[in-house]
C-alpha cells in the first residue's frame, strides 16, 4: 500500500511538472504573431501561422450578434484596453485605433512639439497593449488626410511614416494600417513614395465600394489592403431633394448594396486581407438611421442579415422584414394623392402608406415618427453630430401599415420615418425628407 501510494505521488509530480512545463513554454511563445505572406497571387494575413480572413465590423457593441453571425474582428478608432479584454472573450480579434491628429480639427504638422508629443503617445499605446491574444494589427489614424490640401500632404505622410516606423520598432508582431478616407487624387503614388513602412492600405469606401478594385489597378497599387470602412451609399452620394437635401436608402437598399460592395471587392482579390463593416452598432450621422446596422434600440436589420451570408454563405433562419418598391407614400388625406412633391403647409394632415413585407410571413408591428432633418449638418468624416429626437404629437392615428401624421406649424426640413418589426424584433426601417413651408 505504501508504494502504491509512492507511485500514485510520483504521477502526479509529473502531471504537474508537465502542466508547469507546458505554461512556461506558452508564456515564453507570448500571444500569436500576426504576419502577411506574399504569395503567387497576392497576399494573405497569417495568425499564429494560419491564414486569417478578416470578416470584421466597426464598433465594439453587440459582439455576441458578431460572433454568431461568422464574424472574427472588429476595429476600434481609438486606444481602448477593455475592448480587447471583451473581444478576446468572444474569440474576436482588434485591430486596434491608434488616435492621429487631424488637420481638419487644428493639428498642425508643421508644430514640431506637437508631432513629438503625439509620438510618444503613440509609443506609450502600444507598448502597452502589443502583448494582448486578441490584438491584431494597428490603425494608424482614420482620415487622417481628409481636408489636407494636395502640397500638404507630403508633410504628413512623412509623420505618419516615422509613425509607422516607430510602431514596426516596438511591436514587430502586429501588421501598421494606414486608413484612408477613400482613394483618388493621387494618394496611392504619394504613399508609396512617403510612406513605404505601411504594411497594408486601409480604405474607408462607401458608394465608391464599387470602383475600388478599378482604382487600384489603375493607380498601380500592389500592396494588401483591407476595407476598413464599408456600408451605405454615403449621403454625399446620394441623389438630393429639390430643396438640396439627401435622400437616404432605406434598409433593404442598404442591405442588398452591403452584399453587392463585399462580393465585388473583399471576396476573392488577390490582396484583400478582409474588411471591416460600418457601422455595427447605431449612431447619428445625418440621420439617426444612416449608416446603423442596428436601430437606437439595439433591433438589427437587413445589413445584419447580408453581412451573415457574405461571411457564412447561409442566410439568418429568421430574416429581417423588407421594405418594398413603394417604400413609404404620403398623400394629404384632404386628397388622398401623392404627387411626389413632399412640400406641405403647415398642420397637414397626412395618409402615410409603408410597403413592407415579413420574410417568413409572421405578423409586423409598424412604428412612425416625425423629425427635423438635420442631413445638412455640416461635419465631415464621422465628426459627431447631436441626435435628433421624435417630434411629439405627431402620429394621430396607426393601424397596419398605415397612420395618420399631422404636421407641425413650424417652417422647415423634416423626415418622415417607418420601422417595421417582426416578433423576434428584427426590424426594417425607411424615410421621406418632407418641407414644411
Amino acid at each position: 500500500m505504501h508504494a502504491k501510494f509512492v507511485r500514485n505521488l510520483r504521477r502526479s509530480q509529473l502531471v504537474l511538472a508537465a502542466l508547469i512545463l507546458g505554461a512556461s513554454a506558452l508564456s515564453a511563445a507570448g500571444p500569436p504573431a500576426v504576419k502577411i505572406e506574399k504569395h503567387a497571387n497576392g497576399y494573405r494575413l497569417l495568425r499564429d501561422g494560419q491564414p486569417y480572413f478578416i470578416k470584421g465590423a466597426g464598433g465594439s457593441q453587440k459582439l455576441d450578434v458578431l460572433a454568431a453571425a461568422g464574424g472574427n474582428s472588429i476595429r476600434t478608432w481609438s486606444v481602448d484596453p477593455a475592448v480587447l479584454d471583451q473581444a478576446h472573450a468572444k474569440g474576436l480579434t482588434v485591430l486596434m485605433g491608434l488616435r492621429i491628429g487631424l488637420p481638419r480639427h487644428g493639428f498642425d504638422y508643421n508644430n514640431q512639439e506637437a508631432v513629438a508629443k503625439q509620438r510618444a503617445a503613440t509609443r506609450q499605446s502600444v507598448l502597452k497593449l502589443k502583448d494582448h491574444p486578441a490584438l491584431l494589427m494597428w490603425g494608424l489614424g482614420n482620415e487622417v488626410e481628409l481636408g489636407v490640401k494636395p502640397e500638404d500632404r507630403p508633410r504628413l505622410w512623412s509623420a505618419l511614416e516615422d509613425l509607422a516606423k516607430m510602431v514596426k520598432e516596438v511591436d514587430p508582431n502586429h501588421p501598421v494600417v494606414l486608413v484612408l478616407a477613400g482613394l483618388g487624387g493621387g494618394k496611392l503614388a504619394e504613399l508609396n513614395k512617403y510612406c513605404p513602412s505601411i504594411d497594408v492600405l486601409g480604405i474607408n469606401a462607401y458608394g465608391g465600394m464599387l470602383t475600388v478594385p478599378d482604382t487600384l489597378a489603375k493607380e498601380g497599387w500592389t500592396k494588401p489592403f483591407a476595407v476598413t470602412e464599408f456600408g451605405p451609399r454615403g449621403h454625399w452620394e446620394v441623389s438630393k431633394t429639390p430643396w438640396g437635401l439627401p435622400i437616404e436608402d432605406n434598409s433593404t437598399q442598404k442591405a442588398d448594396f452591403y452584399l453587392k460592395a463585399y462580393q465585388h471587392t473583399v471576396a476573392g482579390h488577390p490582396l484583400s486581407l478582409g474588411s471591416y463593416v460600418f457601422l455595427w452598432g447605431q449612431k447619428q450621422e445625418k440621420t439617426h438611421t444612416w449608416y446603423g446596422m442596428f436601430l437606437p434600440e439595439g433591433n438589427r436589420t437587413a445589413s445584419v442579415d447580408a453581412l451573415s451570408f457574405a461571411w457564412t454563405a447561409k442566410w439568418p433562419a429568421d430574416r429581417c422584414p423588407r421594405i418594398g418598391p413603394a417604400a413609404v407614400k404620403l398623400s394629404p388625406t384632404r386628397t388622398n394623392t401623392d404627387d411626389g412633391t413632399r412640400i406641405f403647409a403647415p398642420g397637414t394632415q397626412l395618409l402615410a402608406t409603408a410597403d413592407v413585407a415579413e420574410p417568413e410571413g409572421q405578423p409586423l408591428t409598424i412604428r412612425w415618427d416625425l423629425r427635423r432633418d438635420v442631413s445638412d449638418a455640416p461635419q465631415t468624416g464621422g465628426d459627431r453630430e447631436e441626435p435628433t429626437p421624435p417630434i411629439p404629437g405627431t402620429v394621430l392615428e396607426s393601424k397596419g401599415n398605415q397612420a395618420t401624421l399631422k404636421l407641425p406649424s413650424a417652417s422647415g426640413n423634416y423626415r418622415v420615418f417607418v420601422y417595421a418589426f417582426d416578433p423576434a424584433g428584427n426590424a426594417a426601417t425607411a424615410n421621406v425628407p418632407i418641407v414644411v413651408k
